[in-house]
């Protein structure tokens, strides 16, 4: 149901005191707000079937969100379709695949995006030295353990992965890489998109609203309050009964038609922050 004006103005005053209460508590027990993209490129369903088990134990454990969950494609080509860069953040490649092998496949990748972590699998060493030619990260010679999953993942050094979290503008060269942690919100002007960072940098891009917008709303931590903004959760000080105030003092207002929902995601991103999850 919706709420009255007077109603709203209540909750956002209990969550901004409740926001007060816990913040030593985030600062002691969270880390930044990340998610990884990942995808595993694998042509036999068992071992694709046993990374994505591995992979869902070391987020549990290290309580980093897959969000979107892993893809599964059974062959390079396939996988090669519709990968563009900045698409992911970690690659599982099987080597022997059928077809496109791994090593092309990561030849082709390494064309697009020369920023992603690879991780070869395989049931051999023989492509071992070749790896380093395309920048692998690690090498995992089936049948692994988890152990030996959980240092690979630790070698790819994940904390730092998560930050570089990035798209890459349709159109743009690969210099114009947009790490999407360090926006504070982004806004539509004519024709354009100015991204607001949160160092207090702006940078305009030539890109439709409706054409950027997603890119960000693919990750759990933008949210578009009002039409033509998209804020990130990340930046936000307090939730004021008809905007968001930022921690540089902007006020960002929100649609009266979609305050409920952006009022749910908020809450959705703070109590996951407190719980040191999502």
């Amino acid at each position: 149901p919706m709420c009255s004006y007077g109603q709203r103005s209540m909750c956002a005053d209990l969550l901004n005191r409740y926001i007060e209460l816990h913040r030593h508590l985030m600062s002691i027990f969270m880390e930044d707000f990340v998610t990884m993209r990942i995808a595993i490129i694998e042509d036999h369903s068992d071992d694709a079937a046993i990374l994505l088990h591995f992979l869902a134990q070391w987020s549990e454990k290290q309580q980093i969100p897959l969000a979107p969950q892993p893809e599964c494609f059974s062959s390079g080509e396939e996988f090669l379709t519709t990968f563009s860069g900045g698409s992911y953040d970690l690659l599982f490649l099987d080597i022997y695949l059928k077809d496109l092998n791994g090593m092309e496949t990561a030849r082709r990748i390494r064309e697009m995006d020369p920023d992603c972590k690879i991780i070869f699998t395989t049931s051999s060493t023989e492509f071992a030295v070749e790896s380093y030619d395309v920048n692998a990260s690690w090498y995992l010679v089936k049948p692994f353990s988890y152990e030996t999953f959980a240092k690979a993942m630790s070698h790819c050094e994940t904390e730092a992965l998560e930050q570089q979290q990035s798209i890459f503008l349709p159109g743009e060269a690969l210099q114009n890489r947009i790490y999407l942690h360090q926006i504070s919100y982004a806004e539509q002007q004519g024709r354009y998109i100015l991204i607001h960072y949160l160092d207090g940098n702006c940078q305009k891009y030539a890109i439709r609203h409706g054409d950027f917008a997603p890119l960000l709303l693919a990750y759990p931590y933008f949210c578009d309050c009002i039409r033509g903004i998209v804020v990130n959760f990340e930046a936000v000080d307090s939730l004021m009964r008809d905007r968001f105030l930022l921690k540089d003092g902007t006020s960002i207002p929100i649609s009266r038609l979609k305050y409920e929902k952006v009022r749910e995601a908020f809450l959705s991103f703070f109590y996951s922050r407190t719980r040191g999850g999502l």
